[in-house]
């Protein structure tokens, strides 16, 4: 299993999903090194790693922690997987609510009203790391490609996203609004590794706020 794609994961508690802590995932003897805090106790048995991948998802693995070694700050755990458990799809991605206004740009065309050099003001009501559905009352069609600057994770990232369906939310609103559901084009590596964290950790907190914790 290549896992050396992976940039992050999660050590979890044997019994439950509670994150004993987050590693970073680095190429190693056999399979891959996680570097943790040193201030977590790593002992030499098995623990289930949840593990970021840029393209795969999350996928959950049995894997046996051993060796640790003192990095100063951190610790460098060798890790052996024994059995992936499950791999959360592409498709299957976390979505999270959000209201996030952006400023949209789109190639204009015959027809299309003038947008300024600065964009379409939009609102990202839910994001994936698969895609984004927006609010606008911007008319588009179906495959029509948008692009934006999103910056909630902390670093602004480039986002391209096409068109695959269209809701007129004129009625619901009482004006001209449009929803459009998209599916992210062309995203690197690097962006849909920052996008999968964010969402992610939104993902958490908002089940964290909900539950009361």
């Amino acid at each position: 299993m290549n896992l050396e794609q992976c940039k992050k994961a999660e050590i979890l508690e044997s019994d439950s999903e509670d994150v004993i802590c987050t590693a970073g995932v680095e190429p190693g003897f056999g399979n891959v090194m996680l570097t943790v805090p040193n201030t977590v106790m790593i002992l030499e048995q098995i623990y289930r790693v949840k593990f970021y991948h840029p393209s795969k998802g999350l996928i959950t693995c049995q894997c046996l922690l051993s060796n640790p070694m003192d990095m100063g700050d951190t610790l460098a755990v060798q890790c052996d997987v024994i059995e992936q458990l499950e791999q959360v799809q592409r498709r299957l991605d976390v979505k999270v609510q959000t209201n996030i206004r952006v400023m949209v740009h789109v190639e204009r065309r015959p027809g299309d009203l003038y947008i300024p050099l600065t964009g379409w003001p939009a609102v990202i009501r839910n994001i994936s790391a698969g895609g984004v559905y927006f609010s606008t009352d911007l008319s588009l069609n179906v495959a029509r490609e948008i692009e934006f600057e999103f910056s909630e994770t902390g670093e602004k990232i480039e986002l391209t996203a096409r068109i695959l369906r269209v809701e007129d939310l004129s009625e619901k609103h009482n004006q001209t609004m449009y929803g459009y559901g998209c599916k992210f084009m062309c995203l690197s590596a690097k962006a849909e590794n920052v996008l999968r964290n964010y969402v992610f950790k939104e993902e958490r907190r908002q089940r964290s706020y909900d539950s009361g914790e």
